[in-house]
């Protein structure tokens, strides 16, 4: 099954996303700030990243320009809460930055699924 690195500094939300997914067979590991997700990243084989936007040390922005340096580039969703700022500017930056997809806070367990199932089962690169 598909190994996903879920990132976001909300501990109450990263567990029950982790529960979530690992419900449904996918193997999981979490960090709660861009800068221990991109160690993560760097020490382990995920398919896919879920990253939050707002975040402490390295927000989503940063962590997603610095995957877009790897090779082969990961697949990877941003998140992000539902105020009219972060709808307004970070989704669309991060779908600028080339993120394969993005989802709003707060996220359907449904929603989540087919996101991560959508985003697998296409190409790599985005």
């Amino acid at each position: 099954m598909p190994s996903i690195l879920l990132i976001d500094d909300d501990e109450a939300l990263r567990n029950v996303t982790v529960e979530i997914l690992m419900e449904a067979g996918y193997t999981v590991d979490d960090a709660p700030d861009g800068k221990s997700g991109l160690e993560l990243f760097k020490t382990g084989k995920h398919d896919l990243i879920i990253t939050d936007i707002a975040m402490p040390d390295m927000d989503g922005i940063e962590l997603i320009m610095e995957l877009g340096h790897a090779n082969p580039k990961p697949r990877i969703i941003a998140i992000s809460g539902d105020s009219q700022f972060s709808e307004s500017l970070y989704l669309p930056t991060a779908r600028q930055l080339g993120v394969h997809s993005t989802i709003r806070k707060p996220i359907r367990a449904e929603v989540l699924l087919k996101t991560v199932e959508t985003v697998l089962a296409g190409p790599a690169q985005a």
